[in-house]
């Protein structure tokens, strides 16, 4: 091969994974159940969950914040482990650009 040229192609960097906010409710006894299973699935890339009493108590509403990619892992492991649970919003997140 020509000196000038590589012979591999140049490497590009991997674009960060896609955040979002997934939103679901279930009963408040399956909370634990949820984080465990949630835990399970994405590990350390889960950036936060957030936990809401709503219905008098009775469920809670949780609000995720992973990766796209995890959102759908996730809600394929709680439609099996949770089948009460219902799925609400799934909100794409702006990126910050590093300045």
């Amino acid at each position: 091969m020509h000196a000038f040229f590589p012979a591999q192609a140049p490497r590009r960097h991997a674009a960060p994974a896609r955040s979002c906010l997934m939103q679901l409710t279930v009963d408040v006894a399956a909370v634990t159940d949820l984080r465990a299973l949630v835990v399970r699935t994405c590990g350390d890339a889960m950036q936060f969950m957030r936990v809401e009493a709503c219905d008098h108590g009775a469920r809670v509403r949780v609000w995720l914040c992973l990766s796209r990619a995890l959102a759908g892992q996730v809600m394929e492991a709680v439609m099996r482990a949770l089948p009460g649970a219902e799925f609400g919003r799934l909100t794409p997140l702006a990126h910050r650009s590093a300045a």
